[in-house]
């Protein structure tokens, strides 16, 4: 198959990854995967890094789309493309519009991997397929009266790491990654390790991620307010981030929102991590509900901590099914296997 991605966001966030992981897999498997997004964009940047060809369309704020759609009209057409996944609103308009100054008929995809809801729109009807990152996603687009029939739950897959690359933890250390933002809940986080401390006073508590909507000083002031800065590292942007979460004992996801497909999730697991997190998004689907709290609520997040930090037997127990869930559920091979299906499926619909 020869597949184009319209992913038109300047930034690398989840959606970024779900298409530029999906297309790795698909391009292993032989099949031919092209980029369009906006100029100096990281999408389109990582997707050159990985070989993909790439096309520069507008960018959001620009009104004058024909010129994009023109462009996109003559790379499926030249190339011959056989699906166009969307994975952006905008990137969606711009397929349709494309099917309607091609020769070439070809499968419109939208593929729906962050927290934003769908609205209820005609395009609905000229889509093939959605793609839906979790069974979450999926009823908001069932909420909207959107066929069923159309959707399909691909969760997103990961590369299980060799955990005996990376060294283990030594003493309680509970750690946290993710962007700086409010939706992270890295306050709340503070707050429970407080309580925390007050009954294992040697716990470390890392916080990791890049600086965005929050800066690591605006932390560092809290925990101080908090009498906590001495338990706290914040460890900034890290790039290896199986070495990260190896090196801890507890995973945290404290986030008050978002979380549609949470990556964070999945790669704590797959580190054999015990993961207490906030029932937002997805986390419930893939985690369970038994080591969750409501967001904003750091009295049961610190509940859900010291569980384990109790009954540190169950860190293991906990952690090696975690694992043990990624490796069956959630692999990168199911991730394109059911991805391919799906198109394959898709291309057949519209041929009859």
């Amino acid at each position: 198959m020869n597949i184009l991605n319209i992913i038109d966001i300047p930034w690398y966030s989840g959606v970024t990854s779900y298409a530029i992981e999906s297309s790795k897999g698909l391009s292993k498997k032989g099949h031919k995967i092209f980029f369009a997004g906006v100029k100096n964009g990281l999408p389109l940047k990582v997707a050159g890094e990985n070989g993909f060809e790439t096309l520069v369309i507008c960018s959001r704020k620009n009104p004058f789309i024909l010129k994009s759609v023109l462009k996109l009209k003559d790379l499926i057409q030249n190339k011959k493309i056989d699906i166009v996944n969307a994975h952006t609103g905008k990137g969606h308009f711009l397929a349709y519009l494309a099917s309607i100054f091609s020769k070439n008929k070809f499968a419109i995809v939208r593929t729906k991997a962050d927290d934003m809801y769908p609205k209820r729109s005609f395009l609905s009807a000229k889509t093939d397929k959605i793609i839906a990152a979790s069974e979450l996603i999926k009823k908001r687009y069932i909420e909207i009266k959107t066929n069923p029939e159309k959707i399909a739950i691909i969760y997103q897959g990961i590369e299980i790491p060799v955990l005996s690359e990376y060294p283990a933890p030594e003493g309680p250390i509970i750690g946290m990654v993710g962007r700086l933002d409010p939706v992270k809940g890295h306050k709340y986080f503070l707050e429970a390790a407080a309580f925390v401390l007050k009954r294992f006073s040697n716990a470390k508590f890392l916080i990791a991620g890049k600086e965005e909507n929050i800066k690591y000083e605006e932390l560092k002031v809290f925990a101080g307010k908090l009498g906590i800065e001495k338990n706290i590292q914040f460890v900034g942007y890290v790039d290896n981030v199986y070495k990260f979460m190896s090196g801890c004992t507890i995973g945290v996801i404290a986030s008050t929102g978002s979380e549609a497909v949470s990556r964070v999730l999945l790669e704590w697991m797959s580190c054999g991590k015990p993961v207490v997190a906030t029932s937002v998004g997805c986390i419930p689907e893939i985690l369970g509900k038994e080591f969750l709290s409501e967001p904003c609520d750091s009295e049961i997040l610190t509940k859900n901590i010291l569980y384990f930090l109790e009954k540190p037997g169950n860190i293991k127990i906990t952690g090696e099914n975690n694992r043990k869930i990624i490796k069956e559920k959630y692999n990168i091979d199911k991730f394109i296997s059911e991805t391919e299906k799906a198109y394959n499926e898709t291309i057949k619909n519209i041929a009859h």
